[in-house]
């Protein structure tokens, strides 16, 4: 035979039997055993294997960030090696050549490589973060991985699930429509209300649910449903360990007020159940009523799942034009259907397959709930495209539903034409085919809808901007056949539906690979691929999706994104300024030792300790404090790369006014009639007027360092937020006054200065503080942050040149205007899909209207039983 023999050996799969899998911090409510024989479970994982072990070394051993600042930040370590090693020749050679002891010469330029590179630079690179963590927490976000937190700084694309994340997590109740004389009829809200149709019977009967601790517990869908009935669930009064010894676990029934006297005893019993399979797209169960022999079946799915199980004639002529008005609302759709089995006797019943059984239904009527937008949503969406950031819906819902919701919440803007992309799988005579049509849903309220084409034409172009629309289906297709239009779609697309976890991750992916910083956040276990995918994955849930998302937000809504964005353009910012701060410091060192060492002179041991402690690490310390900004977020977001014009830029700038500052300072002592030239004494005595002169006036330097690069707005607060920071610059400035104009003998012979006997260089090293503070600031805030990073960014900018790719396709969109080219109107649309639904198949369907993401549901359900 050619068809594969099925695998016998297989006892556990973990996709199939993930109904029957109890995971890690379960908690046991219920168990049920035929008499003495207990359920057994079976230990599949330990350790680091297991879900809650795979987040440990999450944390332990976290994956490195790939981020250009941190890799630039390697590169520049180098440069300053290299500075470091001529400093070191030329200490050698100058030093050589006036006949100094050659242990002395070895020693003074092995100091040289200490400067230059700053061992406290790593732990300072970490203080933004640490500072940044802390103010997640304050918002009930947690973080597991530090390192990302600058990584979300340049977030520039953010995806986002739909159910429970843009919109609420439960469902409510809308109203039903059934069938009446063959036709969907009008709907009807109060379902309690309804008579006693087939239609209200299936929806108390067709569900999971229990009763645990005298509390209906089950799948919200399912308890909503049965809960806009009316009807009462029971079940036995006894031990819940011998419920499955009995024929009927649980029955319903109506209220007594709404009980039809023809029969005053209605109650139905739920004599077994096909669990709901996603798969299958559907659950059905097996009744009887009280006093009858007669067996009913009953299954809820989807429409075009329940169409195809249905009995053709049954099926309302107007179906399709009813569930897209409802779909395109917004609005979550199910079918029901029913029919009584030929088979009565139960035993017989219990040996047939679930096809069997599952098949020629009498369709009974459309199930709508609704799922409402959370109140933070829309502005939320607005704030991101304010900044220019690229917003994207990844559901796994109905894509008509999906719509709505995007249009809804602001992610397609009104003007915008929306282009649905349906890809159709070839055969070996068929090639394969993409359809575009467009039209869709034109308006945002639910009661103002309507359909047509919006802005284009068949064969024609688009006269608006557009936004794509992509099903899970399709993608595949797309992605297997003709990957080269990936691209497109990643750049255009604003709506992906019916995408499973596997197809989120590869959405996450693309975008990356196209050059964009992409932020996930969901709250369902089908959002942990693309979670863990993303550069900075946020989670609302605190079960499942937040082992693979390095944060996590308490408060279940997408306030928590520009929160994170924010934080982290802050600590970028920090961590950029913290950066510069620590080169200019070692520059700075670097340049006074080179300047002394032409006298063989130097620092004294105690003013290096009087820098290192009271200035730079000092200020390094409180550096990061500056909260983020609260204004609105920027288009423009912070520089990634170090290795790049404007923070080059800005270090030479400054390292050439610093060391050109400090050699003024020199030269002038010298000029003075006091003045007493250095003499070579010992290899550790420094004191002098050269010594003075170069000291006072770079200690002034470390303090202009550090106001210069403690940015304020857009990314974070203004300098003089920061209290402590602010405080110790002032308190520093005057401190350092004190000991270059009039410092106390302690001072002096503390630090080893020779102070001048006049008070006239004193005065003059302060005038050359103040130039240099005037000098350093108009460089760093007009030439560097406003001429260069402002005016002249979008005039350099070369999109054929760009490393993002996304940037040259967008371009390229933009000026052809043959793409895409528009095949089909939207009213073809529901026709395309649904015809292809093959009636003669029962093992499963792609579903528009049952919600596909519901797994997360059922899941979170499971882990109580």
């Amino acid at each position: 035979t050619k068809t594969a023999l099925p695998n016998e050996n297989v006892l556990y799969n973990e996709r199939e039997d993930s109904n029957h899998t109890l995971f890690c911090g379960t908690k046991i409510l219920q168990t049920r055993y035929y008499g003495n024989e207990k359920v057994h479970a079976v230990v599949l994982r330990t350790g680091f294997l297991t879900a809650k072990g795979s987040l440990v070394r999450s944390i332990l051993y976290p994956p490195p960030a790939d981020f250009k600042f941190d890799q630039d930040s390697y590169k520049f370590i180098w440069i300053l090696a290299f500075i470091a090693m001529m400093g070191l020749i030329y200490t050698i050679v100058t030093k050589s050549s006036r006949g100094l002891h050659p242990g002395d010469i070895i020693l003074k330029a092995l100091d040289l490589i200490t400067i230059v590179i700053p061992p406290a630079l790593p732990a300072t690179m970490t203080i933004g973060k640490l500072y940044a963590l802390n103010r997640l927490k304050k918002f009930r976000i947690s973080c597991i991985n530090s390192r990302v937190i600058n990584v979300s700084g340049s977030i520039d694309c953010v995806c986002f699930d739909k159910t429970g994340t843009l919109t609420e997590d439960g469902l409510d109740m809308w109203g039903v429509v059934p069938v009446t004389d063959g036709q969907l009829g009008l709907p009807v809200k109060d379902v309690s209300q309804m008579p006693i149709t087939m239609l209200k019977q299936g929806m108390a009967c067709c569900h999971s649910l229990t009763l645990i601790d005298g509390v209906l517990s089950g799948d919200p869908l399912d308890v909503k449903m049965f809960e806009s009935t009316g009807w009462i669930f029971e079940e036995p009064e006894m031990a819940d360990t011998s419920k499955y010894d009995l024929l009927v676990p649980a029955t319903v029934k109506p209220p007594n007020k709404i009980s039809d006297n023809s029969e005053p005893s209605l109650e139905i019993g739920i004599i077994h159940q096909y669990q709901f399979s996603s798969k299958l797209q559907r659950m059905s169960v097996i009744t009887r009523k009280l006093g009858t022999k007669e067996l009913v079946v009953y299954c809820k799915g989807s429409p075009e799942m329940l169409q195809s199980l249905c009995i053709p004639n049954t099926v309302p002529s107007n179906l399709i034009s009813i569930l897209q008005e409802y779909t395109e609302q917004g609005y979550r759709v199910i079918a029901l259907g029913c029919k009584v089995l030929d088979e009565t006797n139960y035993v017989h019943v219990q040996k047939m397959r679930r096809n069997e059984i599952e098949k020629d239904f009498e369709f009974c009527g459309l199930i709508v709930l609704e799922n409402r937008l959370k109140p933070q949503t829309t502005g939320i969406i607005n704030m991101l495209k304010g900044a220019q950031i690229k917003v994207v819906m990844v559901t796994g819902d109905n894509i008509l539903t999906a719509l709505s919701v995007a249009k809804e919440c602001g992610i397609i803007e009104a003007g915008e034409a929306v282009v649905e992309v349906i890809a159709e799988e070839g055969t070996l005579k068929i090639p394969h085919r993409v359809y575009y049509t467009c039209g869709g849903i034109t308006g945002t309220a639910r009661n103002n809808f309507s359909n047509g084409m919006a802005d284009c034409e068949i064969g024609g172009k688009l006269t608006s901007p557009y936004r794509l629309a992509v099903s899970g289906k399709s993608w595949g297709v797309i992605r297997e056949h003709m990957p080269e239009l990936i691209p497109k779609l990643a750049v255009r697309g604003a709506v992906f539906a019916r995408m499973s976890s596997d197809q989120k991750q590869q959405l996450i992916q693309e975008l990356q690979q196209l050059g964009y910083y992409v932020a996930m956040c969901g709250d369902g276990a089908n959002d942990c691929g693309a979670l863990k995918a993303a550069h900075a994955g946020i989670s609302l849930s605190e079960a499942e999706s937040s082992v693979a998302s390095p944060f996590t937000s308490a408060v279940a809504n997408i306030s928590c994104v520009p929160r994170v964005i924010r934080e982290g353009r802050a600590a970028l910012t920090t961590s950029f300024g913290v950066f510069k701060f620590m080169i200019l410091y070692s520059m700075m060192e670097f340049s006074s030792t080179i300047i002394l060492y032409s006298i063989d002179s130097n620092l004294t041991d105690f003013e290096f300790l009087f820098i290192d402690i009271c200035l730079v690490v000092h200020f390094a310390f409180f550096f990061g404090r500056n909260k983020a900004y609260s204004g609105p977020l920027v288009a423009q977001a912070p520089l990634t790369s170090l290795i790049s014009l404007i923070p080059i830029l800005s270090i030479l700038l400054q390292v050439i006014a610093m060391a050109t500052i400090q050699f003024i300072s020199f030269t002038l002592v010298h000029t003075y009639p006091w003045f007493e030239k250095f003499q070579f004494v010992a290899a550790t005595y420094y004191i002098s007027y050269e010594n003075y002169s170069v000291f006072s006036v770079s200690q002034f330097q470390y303090i202009i360092m550090a106001f210069i690069f403690s940015q304020g707005k857009p990314y974070r607060e203004p300098i003089y937020t920061n209290k402590i920071f602010f405080t110790s610059i002032c308190l520093m400035t005057v401190v350092c006054t004190y000991i270059t104009v009039y410092p106390a003998q302690w001072i002096v012979d503390f630090l080893q200065l020779r102070f001048p006997p006049d008070i006239q260089f004193p005065l003059v090293v302060l005038g050359l503080a103040v130039v240099n503070f005037v000098i350093s600031t108009f460089l760093e805030m007009f030439i560097v942050q406003y001429l260069i990073f402002k005016k002249c960014r979008n005039l350099r900018r070369n999109v054929s040149k760009s490393r993002r790719k996304y940037l040259l396709i967008d371009k390229a969109l933009d000026n052809n205007t043959k793409w895409p080219p528009i095949s089909k109107p939207h009213s073809c649309v529901m026709n395309t899909i649904l015809s292809e639904t093959n009636f003669n198949n029962s093992e499963g369907h792609v579903n528009l209207g049952f919600k596909q993401d519901s797994p997360k549901n059922v899941t979170k359900f499971q882990t109580k039983l």
